[in-house]
This record gives C-alpha cells, sequence and structure tokens, in this order.
C-alpha cells in the first residue's frame, strides 16, 4: 500500500491526459461547463505536480510555515489525489449540475491568493504553484461568467459548491495530520506559533 501511495500522485497526469484527449475528440460536443470542468481538471493535476514536484515543494512550505514534520508525505499525495478526483472530476462528468462545476472554480479562485500570501510570507517571488494558480484565473472567471449570464444557477447553490469543496477538505486534513501522527490540537499550536 505504500508503493501505491507513493506513486499516487502520478495518477493525475495520466488521468489528465485521458480527459485531455477526450476534450480533444469531442471539444465541439461537449456543453461549455464540460469543457471548463475539464480543463481545470487538468490544471489541477498540473498544479499538484507543480506543488509536490518542484524542489522546494509544498510540504517543504508547509512544514517550514507552520513548524511541523510531514514524516509520511506519501499520504498528503495520496489524499490530494483523492480531493481532486473528488472536487474536479466529477464535475467533468456532471457538468449540467452548474453548482457542481463550480465546486472545481471555489478551489481554484482561492489559489492565487493563498500563493501570493505564501510567497509573501517567504519573501520569495514564488511559491510552488503559482504558475498554475495564474493559468487557472482565465477558467474560473470565464466559468463564472458564463454561469452568471445564463442564469444557470441560483445563488443559494454557491452553498453547495463552498460546501462541496471545504467539507472533504476539511476532512481531509484532519485525515493528513493524524496519519501523519500529529494531533489536530497540536497541529494549530505549531501553526500559531510559526
Amino acid at each position: 500500500m505504500k508503493k501505491f501511495m507513493e506513486s499516487s500522485l502520478y495518477i493525475l497526469p495520466a488521468a489528465g491526459v485521458v480527459v485531455a484527449i477526450y476534450m480533444a475528440t469531442n471539444w465541439s460536443a461537449m456543453p461549455v461547463l464540460q469543457r471548463m470542468a475539464g480543463l481545470m481538471f487538468i490544471l489541477l493535476d498540473l498544479h499538484a505536480m507543480e506543488e509536490y514536484r518542484f524542489p522546494g515543494g509544498f510540504i517543504q512550505m508547509e512544514e517550514r510555515s507552520f513548524n511541523v514534520s510531514f514524516p509520511r508525505p506519501e499520504v498528503n499525495e495520496f489524499v490530494l489525489v483523492m480531493i481532486i478526483f473528488y472536487t474536479a472530476l466529477v464535475p467533468f462528468f456532471f457538468s449540467h449540475v452548474a453548482w457542481l462545476v463550480m465546486a472545481p472554480m471555489v478551489c481554484s479562485i482561492i489559489q492565487l491568493p493563498s500563493h501570493l500570501g505564501a510567497a509573501r510570507k517567504m519573501k520569495r517571488f514564488y511559491s510552488p504553484g503559482l504558475v498554475t494558480a495564474i493559468l487557472m484565473v482565465p477558467i474560473w472567471l470565464y466559468t463564472i461568467i458564463y454561469i452568471v449570464q445564463n442564469n444557470l444557477m441560483r445563488p443559494v447553490e454557491l452553498i453547495f459548491s463552498i460546501l462541496y469543496f471545504f467539507i472533504p477538505f476539511g476532512l481531509s486534513s484532519v485525515v493528513i495530520i493524524k496519519m501523519n501522527g500529529l494531533k489536530v490540537s497540536d497541529f494549530k499550536k505549531k501553526g500559531a506559533r510559526a
């Protein structure tokens, strides 16, 4: 199981290639929201690779920022893969549900300010994931404009999008902390001191 978890991050680019091939061959027949969901899935795959495979990546940044150690980084990566499949690939198959398509957009909206903030905190020009966070902007912006202009979602449904992303994200954070032998309360204390 450990070997699978260690290589789980590489499932994302493979899935991204499959989605890209499907999109390239079916683009004209695909609804706009399915196109946007597919593009966002591909970008989130690339974003994960940028965060976790570039030197000085996301794990190292978290460890420095929160003054913690993740002895099992493969757990973090496996959970990330599951979150991306859940948050971004499911909406690709159910693109007729606008609030579901908005969930990966909600995820991507927070990426740019998060990465800019991380770069500023580290006193660097770049933080792992910044390039793909910038590339996400036109996709989520276009998706929001398209949904609003075509009246595809009631304002209250945005709550569903937010919950669809944030509840599993919060739960996965707890799983990562616990599976790395930390306590959530200790993590909060260490993070507050950082």
